[in-house]
């Protein structure tokens, strides 16, 4: 079952990210970048007439190279004639002829940043890396404008539609931004690759550079965060301080040293106060 099925039948966030296999849809998706196996158009009639009527000017003018890391895509008076992805000389009949080539070499692309708003309202400054290649040169060269430009467009339009579906951060244990950044960027992978199929684009990693609240919350978070951590080290502090108390009355029981429930109340006191106490206790002795 896809992402998008799991999310459309109400499958927790969390249950949807792990339980979906990303390997074997990224595999279909890279399957859906080939062509199918057929003979390519080739030239047409009116160029091989004229390669033939002037064969000697053909012969010198149709070789072409094609480097290391490029595909040549041959149009013949505007249609598509063929794809060369081997590196070399080449010959191809110069009449009608329109020879377009496009690098085959990794490319990055980095998503400036950019705000989005999370599931709970509040605005995230994000900013992400993808890599990618081109794998389908004929796409690429007649499908889009231009492959790059369309690549960016899309990812920016899948990290806004992905990220603002969760929390920046959560208290309850349900999936955030903070716990879940591997799973999310392996499916704004998947995302973006769907989304790119028809420019011939093949997308190796979508990764998630800097997240961080806004200029305009960023104070406000700071604080809470704050808050969060004191109460949470008062906390640990308290329930430290009461099992001291309780092994300090347990213990003077156990070696038969009887106190009263005053006293004891007073040495549960005294020690809570110590442990508890943010300055060094002050001892007092009474006349």
């Amino acid at each position: 079952m896809s992402y998008q099925k799991l999310i459309e039948n109400d499958v927790p966030l969390a249950q949807a990210l792990h339980e979906h296999n990303y390997d074997a849809e990224q595999r279909e998706l890279r399957a859906q970048l080939k062509d199918p196996k057929s003979s390519s158009p080739g030239d047409s009639p009116l160029a091989m007439v004229l390669g033939i009527a002037c064969f000697p000017l053909t012969l010198l003018g149709s070789w072409f190279t094609v480097n290391q890391n490029e595909e040549a895509v041959i149009l013949s008076y505007g249609s598509y004639a063929e794809t060369i992805k081997d590196p070399g000389m080449k010959f191809s009949n110069m009449w009608g002829r329109d020879v377009r080539k496009i690098s085959t070499k990794q490319q990055s692309i980095e998503l400036p940043k950019t705000t989005v708003v999370d599931s709970n309202g509040n605005p995230l400054i994000i900013s992400a890396v993808i890599v990618y290649r081109i794998a389908n040169a004929r796409r690429a060269v007649l499908d889009v404008e231009n492959s790059y430009t369309f690549v960016r467009n899309q990812a920016e339009a899948a990290l806004k539609q992905t990220l603002s579906r969760f929390p920046y951060e959560s208290s309850d244990g349900s999936p955030c931004l903070k716990t879940e950044a591997e799973q999310i960027s392996r499916h704004l992978c998947n995302l973006l690759q769907r989304k790119v199929l028809q420019a011939g684009a093949l997308v190796d990693s979508f990764q998630l550079k800097e997240i961080s609240y806004a200029p305009e919350i960023a104070a406000g978070m700071l604080k809470r965060q704050q808050a969060i951590a004191i109460i949470e080290a008062r906390q640990t502090i308290v329930q430290g301080a009461v099992d001291i108390a309780a092994d300090a009355v347990e213990k003077l029981a156990h070696r038969g040293i009887t106190l009263s429930d005053q006293d004891q109340a007073k040495l549960v006191t005294n020690l809570l106060t110590v442990v508890c106490s943010d300055n060094d206790a002050q001892p007092t002795v009474p006349l």
